[in-house]
């Protein structure tokens, strides 16, 4: 059973392992792995790491062998966990991006639509997430369960499956293609029930949360700060986007402002040579560490 002032944490150690290994670095934790690959270690005494399968992790939280893990909202519903969401973090399979559950058919299949399922044999690696699915869609179908890569199994069976995918390009190489996206999954922050009603365990997973989700925001930021001449501050104002609103500072002596604010990371790409068109001076754009808000 999990331990009093210990949190025993689940690291996925598939195809999450890389972004959460670099999501607990960005969030401020110096991680170590050994040279076999199988353990993690931070530098947080009251956190122990441990390295599994998702489908493992998920099945020891809710069974109370860990008190927290990582693991895909789709994986949750798949196998029918009881445990508390403390927070979805923004990032995917191998990717920082949204990662899909979708059923896929062969390139040249002459399935045109889910119905067109009906009487035939689907491969899964979420039977049961698929099963409901297309009995949502009134199709009765032979669900087989298969181990990832299923992309490889799909194209040698010739059947159609339902799978994870980010950008799709595993699953033209498999000449398979998508039919309909079933969910949008994201990595989970849960915790085991008990554990949650812990005080101190429950704190110690929302601080990690709060770390981990200022840590990605911070990705898709960046702070802008600049030198503007009051007359041009309507105009700036006006296009400049920020999370609240910018902070204005006169400087002393002067009829200048130096403005500071947050914006997405790709705003700045337009932005700025807008700002500097408008006659603003010394812009500085900078990378951040955390986003809290």
């Amino acid at each position: 059973m999990p331990t009093k002032n210990k949190l025993r944490l689940g690291i996925p150690g598939r195809a999450l392992r890389e972004q959460t290994i670099e999501l607990l670095q960005k969030a401020g934790y110096s991680v170590n792995i050994t040279a076999s690959g199988h353990k993690i270690t931070i530098d947080d005494s009251e956190i122990e790491c441990f390295f599994s399968k998702t489908q493992e992790l998920a099945e020891w939280v809710q069974a109370g062998m860990l008190d927290a893990c990582i693991v895909h909202k789709a994986r949750l519903l798949e196998q029918n966990i009881k445990a508390k969401e403390i927070s979805q973090l923004n990032y995917g399979n191998g990717t920082w991006h949204v990662t899909k559950v979708i059923l896929a058919v062969p390139a040249d299949s002459k399935i045109k639509s889910v119905k067109d399922l009906n009487g035939q044999e689907v491969l899964s690696r979420l039977p049961n997430l698929t099963k409901k699915f297309l009995e949502s869609q009134g199709v009765e179908a032979k669900i087989t369960k298969v181990g990832f890569p299923g992309e490889a199994k799909g194209e040698m069976f010739n059947k159609p499956l339902v799978d994870f995918t980010n950008t799709g390009r595993t699953l033209a190489e498999h000449n398979m293609k998508v039919l309909v996206e079933i969910m949008k999954t994201l990595p989970c922050l849960v915790m085991n029930n008990d554990s949650y009603q812990d005080a101190w365990k429950r704190q110690k997973t929302e601080n990690l949360a709060m770390l981990l989700d200022s840590a990605r925001l911070a990705m898709d930021m960046v702070g802008l700060m600049m030198h503007v001449p009051n007359e041009l501050m309507p105009a700036v104002l006006k296009i400049l986007p920020a999370m609240k609103k910018p902070t204005v500072t006169q400087l002393r002596g002067e009829n200048l402002f130096d403005v500071l604010t947050v914006i997405d990371r790709k705003e700045a790409r337009d932005l700025v040579p807008q700002l500097k068109k408008i006659g603003c001076t010394d812009i500085v754009e900078f990378p951040l560490e955390k986003v809290i808000i």
